[in-house]
């Protein structure tokens, strides 16, 4: 299910003319981490932050498009 949502995500974002889309996540959700990075998003950790500062930092990740 996750994938699916993912995947039309990046669809909607290319047939808006984007080269880029950017999905943050939560320190804590590892399988969204490995499941960005298996589809080929990379980490950008400069866009990492702590909105609430309670120490749970939102990562940043970014796939850009041909």
């Amino acid at each position: 299910m996750a994938t699916a949502l993912i995947s039309e995500c990046i669809k909607r974002t290319k047939a808006k003319g984007y080269t880029s889309i950017g999905l943050p996540t939560g320190q804590f959700m590892e399988a969204a981490m490995r499941l960005f990075e298996r589809l080929g998003f990379e980490r950008l950790p400069q866009y990492d932050f702590e909105p609430a500062d309670d120490g749970i930092v939102v990562k940043a990740y970014r796939l850009t498009f041909e």
